[in-house]
């Protein structure tokens, strides 16, 4: 759980804000777009075998691409045999998890942004508010509901993480990126303790079930206080 719980983080803090950020950009007038937006959305479509698969060629310790351009750009000392070493793998299959994701996040953000009325904007810039006001005041509380939406289906879609960990690493080095789902998979095909196995997944779904309720109850209080 330590691992998922970790993974889950990155993506709450790490991917949500990116997704956010580049949601907001895109809600805005600019040039292109349309554009940015298919752009963004590509990476959540793609095969997550395959996704993983270019990602352990691009970060293979010994004819990898991120470590033949950390070496012409004259940084041999951060050169990492990134998925091998227990320090850095856990991190390193967080992050592409994240970029892995994002786009989803991405979307239902927009979603959300793009209902907000206009007009309400355009009455907080009549009374005065700056762009930083309009924010705290119109946009945040508005996407509340959204925020939390989003939060649970990444709490969901991270700790069912596992396609892509076994096309990476499948739960190395030495367990260190190893994944309740791959923990469940490993004693089903491993030592063939079925029982075991479904006790185990029943068990973590009642945890995220617990999870999105619990997250739940705090959007409708959050919601009702603003």
């Amino acid at each position: 759980m330590r691992q998922a719980g970790y993974i889950t983080f990155i993506a709450l803090t790490l991917q949500n804000a990116l997704a956010f950020l580049l949601a907001w950009a895109c809600d805005r007038e600019i040039k292109l777009k349309n554009f940015y937006r298919l752009i963004f959305f590509i990476p959540p479509v793609l095969s997550e075998v395959v996704v993983g698969l270019v990602w352990q060629w691009i970060l293979d310790g010994h004819y990898g691409l991120l470590n033949s351009w950390l070496i012409n750009l004259g940084f041999p000392q951060l050169v990492r045999n990134w998925l091998s070493d227990p320090a850095t793998a856990l991190n390193t299959i967080a992050i592409v998890h994240s970029w892995k994701g994002f786009g989803w996040g991405f979307l239902i953000f927009l979603a959300g942004l793009q209902i907000i009325p206009r007009e309400l904007y355009e009455a907080a810039r009549v009374d005065g508010a700056n762009a930083w006001s309009c924010f705290k005041r119109v946009t945040v509380p508005l996407m509340i509901p959204v925020a939390v939406l989003v939060a649970i289906l990444t709490i969901l879609g991270s700790m069912q993480a596992f396609v892509l960990i076994i096309a990476m690493t499948d739960g190395g080095p030495a367990y260190h990126t190893q994944v309740p789902v791959l923990r469940i998979l490993a004693a089903m095909r491993g030592s063939s303790r079925f029982g075991y196995a479904c006790a185990q997944g029943i068990s973590f779904g009642l945890i995220l079930v617990v999870i999105s309720f619990i997250q739940y109850r705090f959007s409708r209080r959050t919601r009702d206080i603003t």
